[in-house]
C-alpha cells in the first residue's frame, strides 16, 4: 500500500472514532474538511454501528452482572439501602414513561452515541431490535446533519 492510501485509512479512521465520541459535530467538521456528502454519511454511519453495537453490548453485559451481583448481596446482608431518588433520575423516567425508545431515538444525537447505547441498554434491553433503532436513528441523524452542513457550506442557509 502506499502513504496516500494508509493516510487516508488513518484518517478514516479518526472520523469514525471521532463520530463514536461526538456525533453532533463530526458531520459538520468533516464537510469542513472537504469530504463530500457520500464519505461523510457512510463514515458517521459506520462510527455510530460501531459505536452502538460496542457499547449496547458492554452496557447490557455490565447491568446483567450487576443485576448478579445485587442478587447475591441481599441474600447475605438483609439491611436495606433507602434508595436516592433524584431531581434528573425523576425527568428520565418521566421521560422513558412518555416517550420510550422514540423518545431515545429522536435525541439521540445531541446525547452521543455511548451514552444512548448505554441508556437503550439499560431500559430497552427487553426489546432485541433496540440496536438496530439506535443505529437507524444515527443512520437519520448523520443524514440530516450532513444536509444541515453541505448547505450552509453551499450558502443556502
Amino acid at each position: 500500500m502506499g502513504e496516500d492510501v494508509m493516510t487516508d485509512i488513518v484518517a478514516y479512521l479518526g472520523w469514525v472514532f471521532m463520530s463514536i465520541l461526538k456525533f453532533l459535530i463530526t458531520p459538520s467538521l468533516m464537510v469542513a474538511a472537504g469530504n463530500n456528502w457520500l464519505e461523510v454519511i457512510v463514515t458517521c454511519t459506520l462510527g455510530a454501528t460501531v459505536g452502538i453495537l460496542l457499547f449496547y453490548t458492554a452496557g447490557k453485559s455490565i447491568f446483567s452482572w450487576w443485576k448478579m451481583v445485587k442478587a447475591s448481596s441481599r441474600n447475605k446482608k438483609p439491611v436495606k439501602k433507602k434508595r436516592l431518588i433524584t431531581k434528573r433520575k425523576r425527568q428520565f423516567i418521566q421521560f422513558k414513561r412518555n416517550y420510550g425508545l422514540k423518545g431515545l431515538m429522536l435525541i439521540s444525537v445531541f446525547i452521543s452515541v455511548p451514552i444512548t447505547a448505554v441508556l437503550g441498554a439499560k431500559y430497552f434491553s427487553h426489546n432485541r431490535s433496540t440496536p438496530f433503532y439506535l443505529i437507524a436513528a444515527f443512520s437519520v441523524w448523520g443524514c440530516v446533519l450532513t444536509f444541515i452542513s453541505w448547505s450552509v457550506k453551499s450558502g443556502l442557509f
